[in-house]
């Protein structure tokens, strides 16, 4: 097992606290080029990123973690051996009790400001693993739904890469905390929402008959429900954060959850046997976790969480999405050699059309020193000269530099804003534990043929 800190959203960044004078950018001229927008002259960015979800989708989305995190009320589903097989049925606890929050979150920050990630993560019980996840996860669940919307987007657009009969995976390194799993239900849900709106609009117009005189006579709208293509989500991590993984995937189809009108629980529903996929509801999105240390993993074990049966040969369930969001700069600080060699084992593994998406702290927050300390020479010592390297480079020079011609950058920012609408959205899970807005980079590449 490599250090706690290789697969884990860490710490919060004070840069989340305050706000850069130097993001302000000049106004920009979109223009197209093919299916993507193009915007200059931010070093050709092919994706749109101003993709948001609607408030009231927001608010669902902070209700899940608030339903499935806070207290023991709700545990998720009964297991086999229990009397009910019925998924939406759940175990109680005789006396419901709330997470102390408070304490929970001083310690966490205590062991995370001594750097003790064995504490904070590795070792940490499941009531403190919850209470990080209420904390950072819901606020980066939020930002991370507008990124996710527009990438999926890019996705479906592209010919061949979403299947429409196998499960397409988005393979989340560091996703245990469930940020990513959340976000991207809530963007799916989106999606999926507007596909639904535009064919019933379509259907309604055709539907639509006129007698001789011009009068309208009928419409007949009715359709069977739409189908759409399946998205698996793989959240691998070091830490064991199965726990809240269970009670958010199990949350995402409780019609329990308070909604509102515009976007009602469930977050996804779930229909019983659609195509035989266990746990997949009727918009098409499943959840698995895998404990791994990816720095170390086999190459079965990584053909295994890339979803590949054999060796040349990609399966009907493909991986269509990588993600490394808050990860990249803590692997790299845990071994640059072993970061770079899983980068470029995971580029021969995957096949053409996979974006690769990087979310990180920006500026100093992600630079890496090394070179720190002295050596001998002799009877005296010299200082080794320390050297930074930004985690921006190390990516670009390992994907488009050392695995030259098989990556193309389609998106990159080194400082990118997401702020909440605060009068607008509540999350009210305790003292210490409110939402933020969040600064951040953002790089994103597409696999090439080879």
């Amino acid at each position: 097992m490599g250090p706690p800190r290789s697969n884990t959203t860490k710490k919060p960044s004070k840069d989340q606290h305050a706000c850069d004078k130097k993001d302000k950018k000049k106004p920009q001229q979109p223009v197209r080029r093919g299916k993507l927008l193009l915007t200059e002259p931010a070093e050709t960015n092919l994706i749109n990123l101003s993709a948001t979800i609607p408030v009231t989708l927001q608010q669902l989305l902070l209700n899940v973690f608030r339903a499935a995190l806070l207290d023991d009320t709700y545990v998720g589903p009964r297991s086999a051996n229990n009397a009910t097989t019925d998924p939406n049925e759940s175990v109680t606890s005789p006396e419901p009790r709330e997470l102390d929050i408070k304490t929970l979150i001083q310690t966490l920050k205590s062991h995370l400001y001594n750097r003790d990630f064995d504490s904070a993560f590795t070792d940490a019980s499941e009531e403190l693993l919850r209470a990080y996840a209420l904390r950072w996860s819901a606020a980066r669940a939020l930002g991370y739904a507008g990124v996710f919307k527009s990438v999926l987007k890019v996705l479906l657009k592209q010919d061949g890469l979403i299947s429409s009969t196998g499960s397409n995976y988005v393979v989340c390194i560091g996703g245990g905390a469930g940020a990513e799993i959340i976000a991207l239900a809530a963007a799916w849900r989106d999606l999926i929402d507007e596909t639904d709106r535009g064919e019933m609009l379509s259907a309604g117009v055709a539907g639509v008959s006129l007698d001789e005189s011009g009068g309208q006579v009928s419409t007949d709208t009715a359709s069977k429900p739409a189908r759409h293509p399946a998205l698996s989500v793989t959240a691998v991590d070091i830490a064991d954060w199965s726990g809240v993984v269970d009670r958010l995937t199990h949350t995402i189809r409780s019609p329990a959850v308070p909604g509102s009108k515009s976007h009602p629980a469930p977050l996804l529903r779930l229909e019983k046997g659609r195509d035989e996929r266990e746990g997949e509801d009727d918009a098409g999105f499943a959840v698995r976790f895998s404990r791994s240390d990816v720095l170390s993993m086999s190459e079965d074990d990584l053909r295994d969480l890339l979803h590949l049966e054999t060796p040349g040969k990609v399966s009907s369930n493909s991986t269509v999405m990588v993600t490394l969001m808050f990860t990249l700069n803590e692997l790299f600080s845990t071994s640059m050699a072993k970061t770079t060699a899983f980068l470029l084992r995971t580029t021969d593994l995957l096949q053409p059309g996979t974006v690769l998406l990087v979310v990180d702290s920006p500026g100093s927050y992600s630079t890496l020193k090394l070179g720190k300390g002295k050596a001998q020479e002799g009877a005296g010592s010299s200082t080794i000269q320390e050297r930074q390297y930004p985690m921006k480079f190390l990516l670009d020079h390992t994907l488009l530099s050392v695995a030259e011609g098989k990556w193309e950058r389609i998106y990159s920012q080194d400082s990118r804003w997401w702020r909440r609408d605060a009068s607008r959205v509540g999350y009210d899970v305790g003292e210490g534990s409110g939402l933020e807005d969040m600064r951040y980079q953002v790089h994103i590449y597409r696999r090439l043929a080879a």
